[in-house]
């Protein structure tokens, strides 16, 4: 038997299927992988961020004496967590959404208009990588100057975020093209449950 949100197998065990978050990562290492370091790179990120503005906090307050690179560091570190978190969501399909039609018997209304929304978040995220490209290329010789890191570094998270953004979002127009019928019957979150 199958469905949408998943597959029983002869064991009686669920495999996510194409209407469940996880599924591109069950097909796919590699791609399980990615997903997995972005998550741990936005954990460690956070977790770095919560920590500097702890730091700050304390030099200022407590000793006195602010430390300014870690204000610094705090906003870069901050800049490369909203992408690699903004990434993550992507892959997992978790973004915000608007829903402009709740389905009904069939889901290729509802596929169709995903796959047009995907399509347009693929163009904006190649010219906005496109975009950082530039932006960094730009800045290659300017050095912030609480923490002497090359603002090229901190530029980089626009296209490696976007870049990451675009690849899943191309398998998620891929899931959406391929698998229609994920999208049939789907409630508004405000009717779910009546």
């Amino acid at each position: 038997m199958s469905t949408s949100q998943g597959e029983h197998d002869g064991s009686g065990a669920v495999r996510p299927g194409p209407g469940d978050p996880h599924y591109p990562e069950s097909r796919s290492r590699a791609y399980r992988l990615l997903v997995w370091a972005e998550h741990g790179a936005a954990i460690v990120l956070l977790c770095t961020l919560f920590a500097l503005i702890i730091t700050q906090v304390f030099s200022r307050y407590v000793l006195g004496s602010p430390l300014s690179w870690t204000e610094e560091l705090a906003r870069f570190v901050f800049i490369w967590f909203t992408f690699t978190a903004a990434a993550f969501v992507a892959a997992r399909r978790r973004h915000i959404t608007v829903l402009l039609y709740g389905g009904g018997r069939t889901g290729r209304v509802v596929a169709g208009i995903e796959a047009a929304a995907t399509a347009v978040v693929i163009v904006v995220s190649v010219a906005m990588t496109a975009g950082g490209i530039a932006l960094m290329q730009g800045s290659a010789r300017l050095i912030s100057p609480g923490t002497g890191i090359p603002l090229s570094v901190v530029y980089a998270a626009i296209s490696a975020g976007f870049a990451l953004i675009a690849l899943h979002s191309v398998v998620n127009l891929w899931l959406t093209l391929r698998h229609p019928g994920q999208f049939a019957g789907r409630q508004d979150i405000e009717k779910a449950g009546v």
